[in-house]
């Protein structure tokens, strides 16, 4: 019972290797310990991610060790100086360390709310159905009045056609007739038309 005490409560490696660099460290001008040895300021990012990092983390990256302390819950203590604390990371209190524990990733939303937004997730993929439904049909509509279109236009066409014949061919009947007229008329008759004529008077 007591072993499984102690595995509960020993300390993250981040943790103890932060907390073993700061008390082990040669280099205070450029990391240390506050006053009140609850915190620790870095003095100087370019030696502190050079010098000292690479001994305890095996790599020079200020970034990476920033966004580890981050995801233990240290937090800057000032806004113009890489001073970082947390409640239990204390100089003088070793035995805290194993109670700070990374974060968990929090869900983006609360999970009572899932069901809702699940619910708007289908009302919305069902709208966007019926939208794209809708389009298809307003595109068969418009390809159908294309087509209509095109039809009426032929058959427009077609008609003047059919118009300018009928005008033609009303003028060859009127012209044929003007020509039977003429050849009627009592000048255009035959002499001997005219003498066996019962109009004649000589007779």
């Amino acid at each position: 019972m007591l072993e499984k005490k102690f595995k509960e409560t020993k300390p993250n490696s981040f943790i103890r290797k932060t907390f073993k660099m700061l008390n082990r460290s040669r280099d205070t001008s450029v990391v240390s310990w506050s006053l009140d040895g609850l915190s620790f300021l870095i003095s100087d990012e370019h030696q502190f991610a050079s010098i000292v990092l690479p001994q305890y983390f095996k790599h020079k990256n200020f970034a990476s060790f920033n966004r580890q302390l981050n995801m233990y819950g240290f937090s800057k203590s000032r806004e113009d100086a890489l001073e970082f604390s947390h409640p239990l990371f204390q100089k003088s209190n070793e035995a805290l360390l194993g109670r700070i524990i990374r974060k968990s990733a929090k869900p983006l939303v609360p999970r009572e709310n899932t069901t809702q937004i699940t619910q708007r997730l289908k009302k919305f993929q069902s709208q966007q159905d019926l939208m794209e439904l809708t389009l298809d049909s307003l595109e068969k509509q418009y390809d159908l009045i294309v087509q209509n279109n095109h039809s009426l236009i032929l058959e427009l066409v077609q008609s003047k056609q059919r118009e300018k014949n009928i005008e033609s061919f009303f003028r060859s009947i009127e012209n044929k007739g003007k020509t039977c007229i003429q050849e009627l008329e009592p000048e255009n008759f035959s002499d001997e038309f005219l003498r066996l004529s019962p109009l004649n008077e000589n007779e």
